[in-house]
């Protein structure tokens, strides 16, 4: 195949140099009829010039066309190169599969094991699934469980904050009795000290009564005495007075 396509391309290249050969041949012609192209030998340089102008642009034209060929040839060439490297990576293949009928059977044999794994594994997909479905119900009756937890330690925390203020009424109740129970034992002291002041008072009074009384029995004493000397002397100055 490689074969028939650089036949075929280098055919197309000797059809553009026929081309190019007969455009040649054309203006060589027509230059020799009179026409711009190749000057007749006879005439000046500067017309010979001129003449090869058109020559130069054709030349150009024809390289042109080569390389371009050139180009499709190779690309040509490496597409055909490619196809054949997968004809041959295929042929090998089919070659592999219908050369031994053994490959049949482990080709079978591979089969019942990729459906026997298949089998194992949508088995196992399925305990997984139970297992899956069975963590979510134990998940979902977490939940609940946390769900009543939150409910009851709100409510603990409701009770709590009423068993503060209680506690705290209580306190203050607590502190008023205080204060009260002081105010009383303060007055309570007040009076002991006023009781102390009036029984030292009255221990005075009657150490000083005493001393009075003791004062005054011993000048009635006194008294009595000097009233007996008294009389007992009017009685003797009586009797005197009536001896006489």
């Amino acid at each position: 195949m490689s074969e028939i396509v650089e036949s075929c391309n280098a055919a197309g290249d000797s059809c553009e140099v026929q081309e190019v050969s007969g455009k040649l041949e054309l203006n060589t012609e027509t230059a020799g009829a009179g026409e711009p192209g190749i000057a007749p030998a006879d005439k000046k340089p500067e017309k010979a010039e001129k003449s090869q102008a058109p020559e130069k642009e054709l030349v150009a034209l024809f390289q042109q066309k080569l390389q371009e060929r050139t180009r499709e040839r190779d690309d040509y060439k490496k597409k055909i190169q490619e196809t054949e490297a997968k004809l041959s990576a295929l042929q090998a293949s089919y070659d592999a599969v219908t050369s031994n009928g053994d490959d049949e059977m482990s080709l079978r044999r591979q089969i019942e094991d990729f459906k026997t794994k298949l089998n194992q594994a949508e088995q196992k997909l399925e305990g997984r699934s139970r297992l899956i479905a069975n963590q979510e119900c134990q998940i979902s009756a977490l939940a609940k469980q946390v769900s009543s937890l939150k409910e009851v330690v709100a409510i603990t925390k409701n009770l709590l904050e009423i068993r503060n203020m209680e506690v705290k009424h209580l306190q203050e109740d607590v502190n008023s009795m205080e204060s009260k129970i002081s105010a009383e034992r303060s007055r309570h002291d007040e009076m002991i000290n006023r009781m102390n002041a009036a029984a030292k008072l009255n221990a005075d009074l009657k150490t000083e009564y005493e001393t009075q009384l003791s004062l005054f029995q011993n000048l009635r004493k006194k008294y009595e005495e000097k009233v007996s000397l008294l009389s007992d002397k009017s009685e003797s100055e009586a009797n005197n007075s009536c001896g006489k």
